[in-house]
Parts: structure tokens; C-alpha cells; sequence
């Protein structure tokens, strides 16, 4: 079994785990440190006897475990139970690329992705992992993470995010999406009205930008960071 990081090994017992924490926290630590390394690769999807086999390396209710896992949303898999696979990167992954200690390669997965609020969900997902504060919902905290001074790009020279299903994506940041969102902001006195009823009537007459749009803007804003749409 392979040495687990201390806030992890608290929980083993002669290396292995026996029953998951009860604290909803540590037992998502536990989680991420499983899937980690029961599923290496991203995106990579294993049988279900696989899965459980490689679990069993590990814990003494592999079964259980694999159950937990996809109940704290760390590892997913079909409806049919056939296949698993992770998206999640954890705080226990080195995603720097081999041969270039300043490239970050991170994934999107589109297929959570169902509106403006999952997206910024998925971000922080993927992007926040170990840190203990999120990302807000709003394209200027995007743009900010981008900058890669907080969160899984900090300090790299180049990153690529590889963002998975974004057709799916697309559609959902697409028209409706924008414009319930720009509805929200004149709801809303915070926010500037004006601006706002003008790019709700820009959207309406076909004149707007998409939600989804506007993201790809702001990656386009920085050089040092490759989106690849799958």
C-alpha cells in the first residue's frame, strides 16, 4: 500500500483503512487520498470488479469504500455501475507534466457543468483543491485565477486546462443562462442596472454574448494558460 500523507495515515490501521471517518471532512480526505490512488489517471474509466480490486489494496471494505466514494461525489460512474473513473484533482496529485516542473495540466468535466453555478462549481473542484476558500461565481474570479497567484496553477509558467463534454457545457452557459443571469443582476441594487439592462437587451437582439462566450474571452485574455475543448 502506498504511504499515506499524515493527515491520512491518522485514520489506517498497520497502513490500511478499516472504516471511513465519521467527520463529514476527514472522510472526504480519506476519499481524495483513496480515489488519488486506486485511480491515478483522470478521466480513465476502470470496470467495477477492477475498481473494487484495487480498493481492496486498501481497505478492508472495498465494496463499502467504492460506494462512499461515488456518495461524496470523488469517483463517478455510469447508471449501470459498469465503469468508474475520477475528475476530481486533489490536493494528493502532482499535476505538473513530466519533463516540465512548471507545466499544470487540469480537467474540466463538462458533464457537471448544468449551469452558471455548477460551472464556478466545477472550478473550484478542480482548481481550489487543498485550498480552504472558494472561488466566487463571476467571470473578474476567473480571470484572477487565471493569473495562477492561488489555487492548482499557482507558481506554474504554463498550464492547460483540458475542459471535457464542452459542447454540453456550451449549451449550458448558453442564452437562457445568460439572460437569468443578467435578470438577476437587475433584481439585484448592488449591481450597476443600467449595464446591465444593456447587455440583456444585446442578448435579446442577438447582439450579446453567451455566458460561454465571455469565458472563452477571458481564457483568451492569458497566453500562458491552453484551453483544449473536448
Amino acid at each position: 500500500m502506498p504511504s499515506a500523507p499524515a493527515d491520512v495515515n491518522r485514520f489506517l490501521h498497520d497502513g490500511r483503512l478499516v472504516t471511513m471517518p465519521r467527520r463529514r471532512e476527514h472522510r472526504r480526505t480519506v476519499a481524495r487520498w483513496l480515489a488519488h490512488v486506486a485511480l491515478p489517471a483522470l478521466l480513465d474509466t476502470v470496470g467495477e470488479r477492477e475498481l473494487t480490486d484495487r480498493l481492496a489494496a486498501l481497505a478492508d471494505d472495498p465494496v463499502g469504500v467504492r460506494r462512499a466514494l461515488v456518495d461524496l461525489g470523488v469517483v463517478h460512474r455510469t447508471r449501470d455501475g459498469a465503469e468508474y473513473w475520477r475528475t476530481e484533482v486533489t490536493e494528493f496529485d502532482d499535476v505538473g507534466s513530466a519533463g516540465d516542473a512548471g507545466h499544470v495540466t487540469l480537467h474540466l468535466d463538462g458533464a457537471r457543468v448544468d449551469s452558471i453555478a455548477t460551472f464556478y462549481d466545477e472550478l473550484n473542484r478542480v482548481f481550489m483543491a487543498g485550498e480552504d476558500w472558494r472561488l466566487g461565481p463571476s467571470l473578474d474570479a476567473l480571470d484572477d485565477l487565471l493569473h495562477g497567484g492561488f489555487g492548482a496553477a499557482h507558481g506554474a509558467d504554463r498550464v492547460t486546462v483540458v475542459w471535457h463534454g464542452f459542447a454540453r457545457s456550451r449549451d449550458a452557459l448558453g442564452f437562457a443562462a445568460t439572460r437569468e443571469h443578467y435578470r438577476a443582476k437587475l433584481a439585484d441594487p448592488h449591481f450597476d442596472a443600467a449595464l446591465f439592462r444593456r447587455r440583456l437587451d444585446d442578448l435579446e437582439a442577438g447582439r450579446g454574448k453567451t455566458y460561454a462566450e465571455l469565458v472563452l474571452e477571458v481564457f483568451a485574455d492569458h497566453p500562458d494558460v491552453q484551453l483544449l475543448l473536448r
